[in-house]
């Protein structure tokens, strides 16, 4: 059987044609048929893309003016062609009836300027399938963590933490690991929010509220633990998916332990969405210096994987 992944080359101005073109380059013998959503003009400007015909079918939407992008520079025409990029593949995935999606990556101040409210893919997916539970889960073979809040003002995580969407995130979290990793008894630990929290020391009202939302879960789930530590290797062995209270407590550990190899995963939609674990890369763009593939191939691997 053939499988079917709908792949977007992000923000044409970025990294992502270029990552894709590589990434797909280095999966040979595998038996898969690529919808790859962008710009032809784009694509072409990658050595490589051409011996690609036979692995790919190319939704070209000759986007105007996309001849005028310059590499690596933020512009209204950025953020309409990487929309409408996205808006073309949720069709195709619809249509085709393909339950696999990767994106490359966009630049949300570019998209931002043709849609205010963009928050990032995450969200505007599950917006899209009317989706409510969903959470962002960064994983590598060393480790899996989830963000319980994303892309908000650190001052705002605090107020953001209440029982029911943590233990709406615990369901849904233990049910992914469960279905999609085959991890029949996950072991799922949260990261304190406080300096040096965890377990019965120096507990404030985040992590009570985290404390509570565990009890009321019913299923085994450790910590809160010190955030400092969390994520030591030996510790990181003993667990199948941290849960980290804000965005840069899960990517900084885990960008430093498996940049190259690290997917960003959506759980809670109705198909697999995963996407390199890095931004666009402008200011290698506007230097010519070519970017690694490599998180961009995991990304396509996992996807494969869960599909299936």
């Amino acid at each position: 059987m053939i499988r079917k992944i709908v792949i977007t080359i992000g923000d044409p101005s970025g990294c992502g044609a270029f990552i894709t073109v590589k990434a797909i380059e280095a999966l040979r013998g595998k038996k898969t048929l690529f919808f790859i959503v962008g710009d032809k003009l784009i694509l072409e400007r990658i050595r490589g893309f051409k011996k690609l015909c036979g692995k790919i079918e190319l939704i070209d939407l000759s986007t105007p003016q996309i001849d005028k992008i310059k590499p690596g520079f933020i512009s209204y025409l950025n953020g309409q062609a990487s929309l409408n990029y996205l808006n073309e593949a949720l069709k195709i995935i619809e249509r085709e009836k393909i339950n696999a999606l990767v994106t490359a990556p966009v630049s949300k101040e570019a998209i931002q300027l043709v849609e205010p409210s963009f928050q990032g893919h995450t969200e505007y997916l599950a917006k899209h399938f009317g989706v409510n539970n969903f959470a962002m889960m960064m994983v590598s073979p060393l480790l899996k963590v989830v963000l319980l809040t994303r892309h908000i003002l650190l001052r705002e995580v605090s107020n953001k933490l209440n029982y029911d969407d943590i233990k709406d995130n615990l369901e849904l979290i233990y049910d992914f690991l469960q279905k999609k990793f085959k991890i029949k008894n996950p072991k799922v630990v949260f990261a304190s929010f406080n300096p040096h929290a965890g377990i019965d020391t120096f507990l404030e009202r985040e992590e009570k509220i985290i404390k509570q939302a565990i009890e009321g879960f019913g299923k085994p789930v450790y910590g809160p633990y010190p955030a400092d530590t969390m994520f030591l290797r030996n510790k990181l062995k003993k667990f199948d998916c941290v849960i980290a209270l804000y965005h840069d407590q899960a990517m900084i550990p885990f960008k430093l332990l498996s940049f190259d190899k690290g997917v960003n995963l959506t759980i809670g939609l109705p198909i697999i969405r995963t996407s390199p674990a890095h931004g666009v890369a402008f200011d290698l763009m506007r230097k010519k210096i070519a970017p690694s593939h490599l998180s961009m191939l995991e990304a396509i691997k996992l996807s494969s994987v869960l599909s299936l």
